[in-house]
């Protein structure tokens, strides 16, 4: 569980929120505090809880099925009186354009579409869209056209600017980077990196895009409901072994038992495979183990055709401690099932 306490700029308290429905839990006593500005990754497979814990703080989850604490701008969600409120001090960007975008009308007139459901003025908000299209680069020969004949990715930042045309306190943006060729995945990274420092407006990222992290201010790994971790990347990376050093190795045939040989050194906390015959090694006391460890391969037959240091990246960091949970939950299993007298073969 992660402390969190309010503060002046809090945007977004979370305090041991748990979320059931039936007898099934969904998130598990989940804590965290997010300030004004910051962007926040919510990392995780499916069924990690990350769209479950952004419904509550949207008003979507009635509060007979929640219980914790929970403040969104200044605001609890639990009180139904205060949902108009914070569903004007919030925006919402989808997985899919379609779901808020009219593809048939140009972008101009979806903003008038979408700024008379908050009763916005005309020319105010289209002076706003016209600002935000600027900051994101859509071409002003778009303004006038059918959406429907725009690229791809001038649709997903068409949808960003929708989503920020009321001046939301907080955004909340479901996979910004799915459909988007891989080529333009960090373009569109980047915008919303430019609209944060423009803007200075909360953002939470939910995604399963592992390279988000890195306009993250905080980020949150979630697993079945828990939240694992929550601090900046940086400072989860340094909390590895050796501050996140890592030997890449590679090996000629690897395989399993080379593997599990490699893992058998005293020193080392973490392999893991990243390429046929490539592996990265997490070790204690880095600088005085490595030579070591280079020694004990070489004793054990081990055929190394390439060694280079680095220092763990976000998806590593990711990796690691999902390995890490699935490793405990299997102890567990398997103590449980002695306990009982069962049999383990």
């Amino acid at each position: 569980m992660q402390n969190s306490s309010p503060s002046d700029n809090t945007m977004v308290l979370v305090d041991n929120l748990t979320v059931t429905f039936g007898e099934n839990q969904v998130v598990n006593d989940v804590s965290f505090n997010v300030k004004q500005g910051e962007i926040i990754g919510m990392f995780g497979i499916s069924g990690a809880g990350k769209t479950t814990i952004i419904r509550v703080l949207t008003c979507q989850i009635e509060k007979k099925n929640w219980s914790g604490n929970v403040v969104v701008t200044g605001l609890n969600p639990s009180k139904k009186r205060n949902h108009s409120k914070i569903l004007g001090n919030i925006g919402y960007v989808p997985q899919l354009e379609l779901l808020n975008l009219y593809f048939e009308l140009d972008p101009l007139k979806n903003v008038d579409v979408f700024t008379s459901t908050y009763g916005m003025n005309k020319k105010k908000a289209r002076e706003t869209a016209e600002k935000l299209f600027k900051i994101l680069d859509i071409p002003e020969d778009t303004w006038k056209k059918r959406v429907s004949r725009m690229s791809g990715g001038e649709k997903k930042r068409l949808s960003m600017a929708i989503g920020l045309i009321h001046n939301p306190k907080v955004l909340f943006l479901d996979e910004p980077t799915t459909g988007v060729d891989a080529s333009k995945r960090y373009d569109i990274l980047s915008y919303l990196k430019k609209l944060n420092q423009h803007l200075n407006t909360t953002m939470f990222i939910i995604t399963h895009d592992l390279e988000a992290a890195l306009i993250c201010d905080k980020t949150a790994i979630l697993r079945q409901g828990k939240l694992l971790e929550f601090d900046t990347p940086q400072k989860l990376i340094s909390s590895l072994p050796s501050g996140g050093l890592v030997a890449r190795i590679s090996i000629e045939n690897l395989d399993q038992k080379v593997i599990k040989t490699v893992q058998k050194f005293d020193s080392v906390k973490n392999v893991l495979r990243v390429g046929n015959e490539t592996i990265e090694v997490l070790m204690e006391n880095f600088e005085n183990n490595l030579p070591k460890l280079m020694k004990y391969l070489f004793e054990n037959d081990v055929k190394i055709n390439s060694m280079s240091r680095d220092t763990a990246n976000f998806r590593r960091l990711f990796q690691i401690r999902i390995q890490e949970e699935e490793k405990k939950e299997n102890e567990m299993d398997i103590s449980e099932i002695n306990s009982k007298g069962g049999i383990i073969s």
